[in-house]
């Protein structure tokens, strides 16, 4: 039950927003299984018009059915199953570890989100962003994506120039992060996919384990 309560929190739901509880798996056939999923979602009755067994199949031949550009005469366009991001995404600001998250964990992707920084020092020329990925607010513990320079900042007092970082994630999970000086244009970009040294599903979940 904690991974269900774990779950609704990272939906941002609560348990009156659940529509119907589908049982899958064979272990929901047992009894005290069944009671206590009950109880957790106080006392609503359980979906039992689906076989546990083949419950992972019918949700399998949906999506393979809406991958393959089928909706079934209309009825599965409001089906679609999107990807979310299994960890936080931000850049490393100051110059104490600190993270600042641009894109929380479990956005759904397609997502495009902006964040403003400015400079830490007097007359400051250039930044250098760091891309992370992680649920601690040090970077020391996170893991680095990748990282670039921003050049020909005017020399200004610190705090002064406007720098919009965007992080743009396509469906496929390809992650472009740009960064624009507003007061001259001035713009730098690094392109992050699946495949670039990102973290695997098991240090993912030790991650999110060890910061929930």
């Amino acid at each position: 039950m904690d991974a269900l309560g774990k779950f609704l929190h990272d939906a941002k739901i609560g348990k009156s927003s659940v529509h119907d509880i589908v049982l899958v798996g064979g272990s929901t056939r047992i009894p005290k299984v069944q009671k206590m999923l009950q109880e957790f979602f106080d006392g609503k009755e359980l979906c039992r018009t689906i076989n546990p067994d083949e419950a992972v199949a019918y949700g399998a031949a949906i999506q393979a059915s809406i991958l393959s550009g089928q909706t079934d005469d209309g009825r599965l366009v409001d089906m679609l199953l999107r990807d979310v991001t299994p960890l936080s995404l931000g850049v490393e600001i100051r110059y104490d570890w600190a993270m600042s998250v641009v894109i929380p964990r479990n956005t759904a992707i397609p997502t495009k989100e902006t964040k403003n920084f400015t400079t830490f020092h007097d007359n400051q020329l250039s930044v250098l962003f760091k891309v992370y990925e992680g649920e601690s607010e040090s970077t020391k513990v996170n893991y680095l994506l990748g990282e670039y320079v921003l050049t020909g900042i005017p020399p200004v007092p610190r705090c002064v120039p406007s720098i919009d970082v965007t992080f743009d994630i396509d469906v496929n999970g390809v992650m472009n992060v740009s960064t624009e000086d507003k007061s001259t244009g001035r713009k730098n970009n690094i392109t992050i996919t699946n495949h670039s040294g990102r973290l695997r599903k098991e240090e993912i979940q030790q991650m999110v384990q060890r910061f929930d």
